[in-house]
């Protein structure tokens, strides 16, 4: 096959299948064939030329995921635009490596060229890109985050599962194409995705049919009405552009008429919530001025994000805070955040290099806490846990707190960092996999949007989705399971056995190969006839 093809072609026309399956693209069902042109140019290939196609795939899928950081460190780190698109080029190129590895062990291995062979592909691919360190753990799985049916899987493995369904369905049409190649039947291939997909909608079914008949018959305390305030607050000149003239002046008073009118429309709901405040907001002189006057007007609690500041070892360090105040005064303790966005909220390495503060002059100075175990018992077993920004696309940030008895997550974001782009979006759909993973409910409430309101089926609730760049306040009620799911008492319990697996795997394979050697069989003998 034409090296162009394999190494560019071919691994371009899979990029191109994974933006149409991303909520950019908006056909998710594109997911379960995006790595099949990938996978002919890695079919009897080099190790090489497997390595070049895997990191050319790797790269186009983080470019179009993740172009719009560009937006943010231009504005936010204050970096030149030009500056800015190397920042993400290089982001994109180091984390397209996991996929040049993979490359390159198909190639080395023959992985795609025997039945057994693509199995043990797909479980090599979740392991090593499941371990490879991550500032967004996202995935092809998360294209599925609007497809319920698929999600169920999650509750029992996490994202790894579902991931490793990916991977095989995949990689088994490849398998069917290629068949013929080795003399072989492409009916093991057909019975595997057939097989993959039964399973996937007989427990998706099953699931969400039990979860549904709990929801109808729910009593009033395992249910919570949440009042959402999107109050659109500009963040910069920068910015002016995308928000509508009308709320170019909008301020926390703005937030504060619209959770005095949500209250009033809505007097079933127990909380409002507020999304992060793009400017300086204190948790105590402004809050105790704010806050408290509106949670006894409303008769409502209120959760928000504000800036402590305090002295840690003679030093003022500043938090990012959350604060409940009911009416008749704070509820449960402060929380600060323990997961920083890096160029963003602070920067990576400054205290080993101080000259990097002159290379990114925007970045904020906040410090991350060592402890974050706050739950707000809102009675009758609802216990509330906050998550600040892009804490909740990580599963064990929810983790900690579902087994301190948390059951609702509620994610306070402000999005508008990133302007008209489909970040907010993507956000939810890594957010969004909390919800199944746990079995809890999930509110998102953004500044200016997206943010939805999303059950513990991974259904977003209808009419709950905010747009981007407008005010909004919605309020709806969530159903709170009285038991988590079997992923919250096994862990990955999935992606432990499957690296175990893989590490198995490889031994053998090596060993094998070495054998080989040892009797003097060719090595395009050995390469023809090996499978793992």
């Amino acid at each position: 096959m034409n090296m162009a093809l394999r190494i560019f072609l071919l691994p371009l026309l899979s990029g191109t299948l994974y933006w149409l399956s991303s909520p950019a693209g908006s056909f998710p069902l594109a997911v379960w064939c995006c790595l099949v042109p990938l996978g002919f140019s890695l079919s009897r290939t080099s190790p090489g030329k497997g390595l070049a196609a895997g990191f050319v795939y790797g790269f186009l899928i983080w470019l179009v995921s993740v172009w719009w950081l560009k937006i943010s460190l231009s504005h936010m780190a204050g970096l030149p635009p030009w500056q800015a698109w190397c920042g993400v080029i290089l982001f994109c190129a180091f984390y397209a490596l996991p996929y040049a590895l993979w490359g390159w062990l198909a190639g080395r291995f023959r992985l795609l060229e025997s039945h057994t062979g693509t199995w043990f592909a797909a479980a090599t691919l979740v392991v090593i890109r499941t371990w490879y360190p991550h500032v967004f753990p996202g995935s092809e799985a998360h294209n599925l985050y609007v497809l319920p049916l698929f999600l169920q899987v999650l509750d029992l493995g996490g994202a790894p599962l579902l991931l490793f369904f990916i991977y095989l369905v995949n990689l088994q049409i490849v398998r069917i194409f290629t068949a013929r190649r080795s003399a072989s039947s492409p009916l093991p291939a057909l019975l595997t995705i057939a097989a993959a997909f039964v399973f996937l909608a007989a427990y998706g079914g099953y699931r969400l049919q039990t979860l549904h008949a709990q929801m109808e018959t729910a009593a009033p305390g395992r249910q919570m009405t949440v009042i959402s305030i999107q109050p659109n607050i500009p963040i910069g000149r920068e910015y002016r552009e995308d928000v509508p003239p009308a709320d170019r002046g909008n301020d926390v008073h703005t937030a504060l008429a619209m959770s005095a009118e949500a209250a009033r429309l809505h007097p079933a709901a127990e909380l409002i919530v507020w999304p992060e405040n793009p400017s300086f907001y204190d948790c105590h002189s402004e809050v105790r001025r704010d806050i408290f006057p509106l949670a006894r007007q409303t008769c409502k609690a209120v959760m928000l994000p504000c800036t402590s500041v305090s002295a840690d070892k003679g030093k003022s360090a500043r938090y990012q805070s959350v604060h409940v105040i009911g009416k008749d005064g704070p509820m449960g303790g402060e929380y600060r955040k323990l997961i920083l966005m890096p160029f963003g909220e602070y920067l990576p390495l400054e205290k080993q290099f101080p000259f990097l503060r002159k290379i990114f002059p925007g970045v904020m100075n906040y410090e991350a806490a060592n402890r974050g175990e706050a739950l707000y018992d809102f009675g009758r077993n609802r216990r509330l846990y906050p998550a600040l920004c892009y804490e909740s696309i990580f599963t064990g940030h929810s983790r900690r707190f579902v087994e301190q008895g948390g059951n609702v997550l509620i994610n306070m974001i402000d999005d508008a960092w990133y302007g008209k782009s489909p970040a907010s979006l993507i956000h939810m759909s890594l957010a969004l996999f909390r919800t199944v993973e746990y079995r809890i409910p999930f509110v998102a409430v953004n500044n200016a949007g997206v943010g939805l309101f999303v059950q513990p089926t991974g259904e977003i609730v209808p009419g709950s989705r905010t747009p981007l760049f407008q005010k909004a306040a919605t309020a709806h009620r969530l159903y709170i399971p009285p038991e988590r799911s079997p992923y919250a008492r096994w862990g990955d319990a999935f992606l432990y056995g499957l690296t175990a697996l893989f590490i198995l795997g490889l031994v053998g394979l090596c060993l094998s190969r070495y054998s080989v050697r040892a009797k003097g069989i060719s090595k395009n003998d050995f390469m023809t006839k090996q499978s793992p």
